[in-house]
């Protein structure tokens, strides 16, 4: 059999080691730096992405957080308007009717959109309450 003469099969295993250390030096010194410097840009990006979105996300909390409070402090406003126009009223003149409620809450409803905030406006949903068809 020819594959296994003594006289062959030295060569073949030199050309084998020759081959395989000068392609493993190859890679070694120009592919891999290059793999690893795209790997690290990857791992960067996406620690600059994650902060960039972790600094978005507590700006959208604070966001949050101050409509909150701008629209408790407006129903606020809205209530305490509405009680002491309503309830005093009510005090005050017993035989009130229907239509003046209606149109106290009206005035107040007006005053309100008037005078508040855009913002607030924009954030609130109406909905009527028969359904369209």
């Amino acid at each position: 059999m020819p594959q296994l003469d003594r006289i062959i099969i030295f060569t073949q295993i030199f050309w084998l080691f020759v081959i395989f250390s000068t392609l493993y030096a190859i890679l070694t010194h120009f592919f891999l730096p290059l793999i690893l410097k795209s790997f690290k840009s990857r791992r960067l990006i996406l620690e600059s992405n994650s902060r960039e979105i972790n600094d978005l996300i507590d700006k959208i909390k604070k966001k949050h957080v101050s409509l909150q409070d701008l629209l408790l402090e407006s129903f606020l406003l809205v209530e305490n308007h509405l009680i002491k126009n309503l309830v005093n009223s009510k005090f005050e003149n017993s035989s009130i009717g229907a239509q003046a409620i209606d149109e106290k809450v009206a005035k107040a409803c007006i005053n309100q959109e008037l005078y508040c905030n855009i913002h607030l406006l924009e954030s609130i949903v109406l909905l009527p309450r028969i359904p369209l068809i």
